[in-house]
């Protein structure tokens, strides 16, 4: 099913292009589809945990990457088959011939590094949503009713995070959770069913933390 919210769009959507894709995505939700999110750079430490979060929460999952690697090859054993080498109009395309793509999800380094990245230019043209990675953990904290445990600070994020995950599961208490980071006892990224809270780690990099609401 496609899990949208439209709570916050009243005010949100003022040009002719957005109002375009909000009634796309309408559309999708009318038509009760499983929605495709194209994760680019899904190796990375912020986007990959992300993506294994979505497709255990029932979305559908592609992506890609500019070079191969063990975590991707981890991602595809996890059930994340379709991921490509190489961030191409073609390979976009390809993507979206098999199964049409409804969100696109970028890090904020491929928009500083490449603002015109072909990807970008695909989904403009093809009138495909495009956000960060912190507006699609949104909408899912918002399906899933999660409430959001962050760790936001300069220095400690990612250990102050594991150790949340951590007693949390020796608590027996089911969560999701994203840690950018290896550990012994937890994944980089999982959605738990029956889990009441989610913790991340919240990146203040590019301003990505200003969007979330914490609990």
């Amino acid at each position: 099913m496609v899990q949208l919210s439209f709570i916050h769009l009243a005010n949100d959507y003022t040009s002719t292009e957005e109002v375009r894709l909000l009634l796309a995505t309408c559309y999708l939700l009318l038509d009760n589809v499983a929605m495709h999110i194209f994760f680019s750079g899904i190796g990375g430490t912020g986007i990959g945990p992300l993506a294994l979060v979505a497709k255990q929460a029932g979305y559908e999952v592609s992506g890609s990457d500019k070079q191969d690697s063990l975590y991707v090859d981890y991602l595809r054993k996890q059930g994340i088959a379709t991921i490509t080498i190489g961030q191409t109009t073609e390979n976009m395309a390809t993507a979206h011939s098999k199964n049409p793509i409804d969100w696109y999800v970028y890090s904020s380094a491929v928009a500083i590094e490449q603002p015109d990245a072909p990807e970008f230019q695909f989904c403009r043209d093809n009138g495909i949503r495009m956000t960060k990675r912190d507006e699609l953990l949104n909408e899912i904290l918002l399906q899933k009713s999660l409430k959001l445990i962050a760790i936001a600070g300069t220095h400690g994020k990612t250990t102050t995070t594991a150790m949340c995950i951590w007693t949390m599961k020796q608590l027996g208490i089911p969560i999701g959770y994203i840690l950018p980071a290896k550990s012994s006892f937890a994944e980089m990224g999982a959605y738990e069913d029956g889990a009441e809270y989610f913790i991340y780690e919240c990146d203040e990099f590019d301003r990505n933390f200003c969007i979330t609401a914490p609990h």
